[in-house]
């Protein structure tokens, strides 16, 4: 992989580096990663308290060790108008992925938005609207302004139950987990309505402790 990315090294993350805890966005499962931040202006160093792992790295490391991170776990983005190296990579300390990372979730960082490294550059960078028989680029204030006129006439006209959202975010051959669980508890409802035809039964919702998530992304 590192061949195929053209890179033969990676910068140490260093010890003060920002760190944060993210969670995989590509489904429900809720994986566990941690986020590391921190200028493209410095790097860490091999010696224990140069490192973000408190680890010697001047020394050959064993396997399966926290000392580390592969090329797609890797970019530079842009923070606050500034060029930031982020890592993210599994959290091993995650009781729902133990530091294991699923293929689409520890490449989170090699498919952000990155002019430095010419990564998903594809991706939009201001909103779009149509108008004139094509999508045009617009301002975030225009693009909310029409937004929210929209929705207050829409209220207007026929009340808040005229106003709905339509969203995906993740799909696969199988349909993803939203819409295997969410499958299961239409088909749920359905079959308590045909038993019990009089009552009103608002059937089990999504994330309930009776039908925990569970398995891995």
């Amino acid at each position: 992989m590192a061949y195929k990315r053209q890179i033969d090294r990676l910068p140490i993350i260093p010890a003060d580096a920002k760190e944060s805890n993210v969670t995989c966005h590509y489904c429900i499962v809720g994986c566990g990663y941690k986020a590391y931040t921190w200028s493209t202006c410095k790097q860490g160093g091999t010696a224990p308290d140069q490192n973000k792992f408190g680890a010697d790295l001047s020394k050959q490391q064993g396997a399966e060790i926290v000392a580390w991170y592969s090329p797609s776990m890797y970019n530079i983005v842009r923070q606050n108008g500034q060029g930031v190296h982020i890592v993210i990579k599994p959290d091993e300390d995650c009781v729902v992925n133990s530091g294991l990372g699923s293929v689409r979730g520890a490449r989170m960082a090699e498919m952000s938005y990155s002019q430095q490294r010419n990564t998903q550059l594809q991706r939009l960078t201001d909103p779009l609207v149509w108008r004139y028989g094509q999508m045009q680029p617009t301002s975030w204030d225009d693009a909310l302004d029409l937004v929210a006129r929209v929705t207050v006439a829409v209220m207007n006209d026929m009340g808040e139950d005229g106003v709905f959202v339509s969203a995906f975010d993740h799909g696969g051959a199988g349909g993803g987990y939203e819409n295997t669980l969410g499958h299961r508890q239409a088909l749920l409802r359905r079959h308590e309505g045909e038993e019990h035809p009089d009552s009103q039964s608002s059937g089990v919702q999504l994330g309930s402790p009776r039908h925990p998530r569970h398995g891995r992304g």
